[in-house]
């Protein structure tokens, strides 16, 4: 069996330049691997996995599968939809949530893709850092994922694609107060003086970059997405803000690091100097 390995360590001077912050307003990471469709994969081997993986994760949910997802260069031109019908032998595969007791890890598994989330389930709860634990943690999982594949005969995997997620509340209360106040938060906004329209009330955003390989190649795309909310304990006005890099360098997982950098950057590129001073930017 061909056992798949994360990427090399970046080299220290590339790691170190990254900016870093003591208390990032990140809630969520996400750490995925898709993969060509297992397809003698069955539901019960959901189950006999599970059980490999109970004492660390006691409790699941089933869930929809998720579609393939692939960047593409160029871009196909979007179709009109049809109709279609299929024959389908046996009901689809679901997706396999696990979750840790304290709900701060989990685990999804279906026969095209493997995902990890790290979460914050209170506010004590730190981020964990992604060289220290969060890529840690999922190598060590994804390669009991990949000793039950092969004890079980379903077949190697073959990586099409690989995702890195970043969520962030960025919440009022330091540094701005209203939503309208996004030009406090984000460099990509700039305050009109004029009484019209004058000040936004609040703003929802998306954006797209290519990310390029070394040759100046695409390799995978960011995906920024900034929306107004209200966190649910006391109704405080936020901005969530979600980076996505998505894309595939080589033919393992040298795509993680190369996404996680883009995401750093980014984030500090997109964000104000006065809240990377409340954020404790080193």
């Amino acid at each position: 069996m061909t056992r798949i390995v994360l990427g090399k360590e970046m080299p220290d001077a590339q790691r170190i330049s990254l900016p870093e912050f003591e208390n990032p307003p990140v809630v969520e990471t996400v750490l995925a691997v898709q993969f060509e469709k297992l397809t003698a994969m069955q539901t019960v081997h959901f189950g006999l996995f599970w059980r490999r993986m109970q004492a660390r994760f006691p409790r699941t949910e089933e869930r929809p599968a998720l579609n393939p997802m692939f960047e593409r260069f160029p871009e196909p031109i979007a179709r009109i939809p049809r109709m279609q019908f299929e024959s389908i032998e046996r009901p689809p595969l679901p997706r396999l949530w696990l979750h840790s007791e304290t709900g701060t890890e989990m685990i999804q598994m279906q026969n095209d893709r493997f995902i990890k989330n790290w979460r914050k389930a209170g506010d004590r709860d730190e981020y964990p850092r992604y060289e220290g634990a969060i890529k840690p943690a999922f190598e060590r999982d994804f390669s009991e994922f990949q000793s039950f594949l092969a004890e079980e005969k379903l077949g190697p995997i073959t990586v099409n694609q690989c995702e890195v997620t970043y969520v962030n509340h960025i919440v009022s209360g330091e540094g701005w107060g209203s939503q309208g106040d996004i030009h406090r938060i984000f460099t990509f906004w700039k305050q009109g003086m004029s009484s019209v329209p004058g000040s936004p009330e609040d703003v929802a955003l998306q954006m797209r970059f290519p990310i390029r390989g070394d040759r100046n190649e695409p390799i995978g795309r960011l995906h920024v997405d900034v929306q107004p909310a209200f966190r649910t304990t006391d109704d405080q006005p936020m901005y969530v803000m979600n980076l996505t890099a998505r894309g595939q360098y080589g033919s393992g997982m040298d795509f993680f690091d190369i996404g996680r950098r883009w995401i750093v950057e980014t984030f500090d590129r997109l964000t104000t100097p006065e809240m990377h001073r409340i954020w404790g930017k080193k």
